[in-house]
């Protein structure tokens, strides 16, 4: 609309100008309009620009926030692995103490039989077998050691088998001692990953918030090149009522010293005329007459032909302008409403939405798409925008952030590498960055994801 005041502003100047010079009434009313229009778009362009820097000082405490997320992130993810690997050297162990265990059990099992089966023999044999030794010995010393030598025999099945018990209850200790130390892991393991999925919502929706400020630093940026641009217009729109204004001043002056100039000659000319004789006195005086009505007309006519010419340069001034206005409003960094593929190549290897998380820390909750790619291959803007974010985080790795305006952002991670900056305008298919394997990935691709109005959608509906 105020565009549109505007070039109707710029026609009506210059329609003005070619009627008439008597109109400066209009002039100057349209220049205080056009001045007005200029402190109000300085005035807009001055709140923009303070928006902007309050969004920037979001931005930064949002990143700053989400880096510390990131950090205990990533120590909750190593205390994670850590306990993961002590868990399975501990079930590792315990195995092998359930096995030893059975051995044990096993050996003394057999031990025990054994000596079962020689005290049988000896009660079955009975008296028999002490009388034999009575009638056979020689003396009672022969008796006595034949005792001596089955009651060592009878110690020794006994210490063997307090042995056995022994190390199969040490065995036991051992066992019980690492069945308490795998549930205490595994009870620590449970409250780290229960404190990573609460780490990881916050960070989810502080990442949304994050999309949201730089949905609106984008649409701040636009809003600014905007302003300016209609500035622009408005300072050339300025510029060529106050060059009118200055040829009707000049025309306005050469009028007044001509008609100075034809007063100044008419009375020369009178008192030439009255220093002769009257009669021809009365000659000269209608001489003088006429030759002051011929140089009025004369100025007249040179003031008409000034007018023209005045009307001429403004109108050629006025078309610069338009030309000038539309030429800024083409500049690089405008969005066509139409998605590339983001990518030098490449084929989806995962999809939008719930998947299987592909390794430690990544999300199962997919907000994008997978895009592989080979490391290095060139990443594109998938339409033209402002870039918001260059930054890094342990998860996303390097990535980037580009505003395409209305609230729609895209993001690009696990880059090797960025290729652009910070409120750098950049073209639809410009390469923005470089594929890598950067952050949480297990291998080189494009992690692409859409955002609208700060929540997360499906890139396949755009590209």
């Amino acid at each position: 609309m105020q565009r549109r005041f505007l070039r109707t502003l710029k026609a009506a100047v210059a329609f003005s100008l070619v009627l008439s010079m008597s109109v400066p009434t209009f002039a100057a009313s349209s220049k205080a309009e056009v001045q007005q229009t200029l402190e109000d778009l300085e005035n807009q362009k001055a709140q923009l620009q303070n928006r902007l820097a309050q969004l920037q000082a979001n931005k930064a405490d949002t990143e700053s926030y989400i880096a510390e997320l990131d950090q205990e992130l990533t120590a909750v993810y190593d205390e994670i692995t850590r306990l993961t690997s002590e868990l399975d050297q501990t079930e590792a162990d315990l195995a092998q103490t359930q096995a030893d265990l059975e051995v044990a059990k096993e050996k003394e099992a057999e031990q025990y039989e054994a000596l079962k089966a020689r005290i049988r023999a000896m009660y079955e044999s009975g008296d028999t077998t002490m009388m034999e030794i009575f009638m056979q010995a020689e003396d009672i010393s022969t008796i006595l050691n034949a005792n001596e030598y089955i009651s060592r025999i009878s110690d020794y099945d006994n210490q063997l088998l307090q042995a056995l018990n022994e190390t199969r209850q040490q065995i036991e200790t051992l066992e019980a001692q690492l069945e308490e130390q795998k549930a205490e892991l595994e009870n620590l393991k449970t409250q780290e990953e229960a404190k990573q999925e609460e780490l990881q919502l916050v960070m989810d929706a502080k990442q949304a918030e994050l999309g949201e400020i730089e949905g609106s630093i984008g649409d701040a940026y636009d809003g600014i090149y905007s302003t300016e641009a209609e500035i622009k217009e408005n300072e050339q729109i300025l510029a060529d009522i106050e060059y009118q204004e200055e040829l009707q001043r000049q025309a306005e002056l050469k009028r007044q010293q001509e008609e100075e100039a034809a007063k100044k000659a008419a009375e020369e000319a009178a008192k030439k005329e009255q220093s002769g004789s009257s009669g021809s006195s009365s000659s000269g005086s209608s001489s003088s007459s006429d030759k002051g009505s011929s140089s009025s007309g004369s100025s007249s006519s040179s003031g008409s032909s000034s007018s023209g010419s005045s009307s001429s340069s403004g109108s050629g001034s006025s078309s610069g302008s338009s030309s000038s206005g539309s030429g800024s409003s083409s500049s690089g960094g405008t969005a066509t409403g139409s998605f590339i593929w983001p990518c030098a190549g490449g084929y989806i290897s995962s999809g939008f939405g719930y998947r299987q998380s592909p390794t430690a820390g990544a999300s199962s909750n997919h907000r994008g798409i997978d895009i592989a790619a080979g490391s290095g291959t060139a990443i594109y803007a998938a339409d033209g925008g402002v870039v918001t974010t260059v930054s890094y985080s342990a998860a996303r790795g390097n990535y980037i952030v580009v505003s395409h305006g209305n609230g729609l952002t895209t993001l690009y991670q696990h880059c090797s590498s960025i290729a652009a900056s910070v409120g750098q305008s950049v073209s639809q298919g410009q390469t923005i960055a470089y594929v890598g394997s950067t952050g949480y990935s297990t291998g080189a691709h494009l992690h692409f994801e859409v955002w609208v109005n700060g929540t997360p959608v499906n890139p396949a509906n755009y590209i």
